[in-house]
């Protein structure tokens, strides 16, 4: 009995293994796995750089350059200013005309606000801006960062859902699922051995992406948003398989796709809707935990039988 279970075991790491490399062999996959935790890195780096660096004005009267400096503005005195903003050369620019100050910009945003209120108090005009600090805007930091991760989640699961149905119908039609399953083991492992490649695949992509978010903005509940994430790609991932394995090869791809990718976002939103009953389950939870309902842990187990069901499901189908 021993003996038995540890050759079925070393037939489904193998297996498990044959698919995570022809996986990984995909660029376009291994690019894709990449670019959510890159992307999103980036993007804060380059937001918070944005808002670190002081603004440049450039001026046309020098009467102007100890007010802006008062206000901590960086000033510039050149010719023709105006000229200099119509052209694309400068991003901000004021200048005197008819005996009026004149703002010119690219575009508006705080620095902007900030910029057109200290204009005003040195032209002494009636009517003044006075822009809050940012302490005093609202908005929950801790909710706005939480949907982030919960994006993170939902889009490695629509990538579950994705590599789940791409991968078995490449691999039937190129042949290699016929030569798989004329292999000495039973049905049902050729189903577990996907299911468990994409866990290996996406779970660490999942992992490292969410990681470097929260060491540049400190997602609450990390943890609990990988495992969300992880079950809800799993479960994305069997859904696909199975909508693939009951579609013949004539059906094509795009057909059990997009039925698979259907169903996986009305789960979603269904946990969304119903946040209390979504908690409990698998790929549901997820919508669950962005309508900041806590997802419970039985997630988890509950995912194992999504995959034990989308196996059995497999293991009866025609899948040539």
């Amino acid at each position: 009995m021993r003996s038995s279970f540890h050759s079925s075991a070393r037939s489904l790491g193998a297996l498990t293994l044959a698919v995570v490399l022809r996986l990984l062999r995909e660029g376009l996959v291994v690019r894709a796995l990449a670019w959510p935790g890159l992307i999103t890195s980036l993007a804060l780096v380059a937001t918070a750089a944005a808002y670190a660096v002081t603004p440049t004005i450039s001026i046309g009267n020098e009467e102007l350059r100890a007010p802006l400096q008062a206000h901590g503005f960086r000033v510039e005195l050149v010719e023709h200013p105006e000229v200099l903003l119509s052209e694309g050369s400068i991003t901000r620019a004021i200048w005197k005309e008819d005996g009026r100050w004149i703002l010119g910009r690219s575009w508006t945003d705080r620095n902007t606000l900030l910029l057109e209120a200290a204009l005003r108090d040195f032209a002494g005009d009636r009517w003044r801006l006075e822009v809050p600090p940012l302490e005093a805007r609202p908005g929950n930091i801790d909710r706005q960062v939480a949907m982030m991760a919960g994006l993170i989640g939902l889009l490695f699961t629509l990538y579950g859902v994705v590599m789940g149905a791409g991968a078995l119908y490449r691999d039937r039609s190129s042949g290699a699922l016929e030569s798989e399953l004329a292999l000495p083991v039973p049905t049902w492992m050729h189903a577990s051995a996907r299911l468990l490649a994409l866990l290996a695949v996406l779970g660490p992509a999942l992992v490292i992406s969410l990681l470097v978010v929260t060491s540049l903005l400190a997602i609450t509940d990390v943890a609990l948003w990988i495992l969300t994430g992880t079950c809800a790609a799993v479960a994305g991932g069997a859904i696909g398989l199975v909508l693939m394995a009951r579609s013949s090869a004539a059906h094509g791809f795009s057909g059990p796709l997009s039925r698979s990718l259907a169903i996986t976002m009305a789960a979603i939103a269904l946990g969304g809707w119903q946040p209390t009953l979504g908690r409990w389950l698998p790929l549901v939870s997820l919508g669950s935990f962005l309508s900041g309902t806590t997802p419970s842990l039985l997630i988890a187990p509950g995912t194992l039988v999504v995959g034990l069901l989308a196996t059995l499901e497999f293991n009866r189908r025609e899948c040539l």
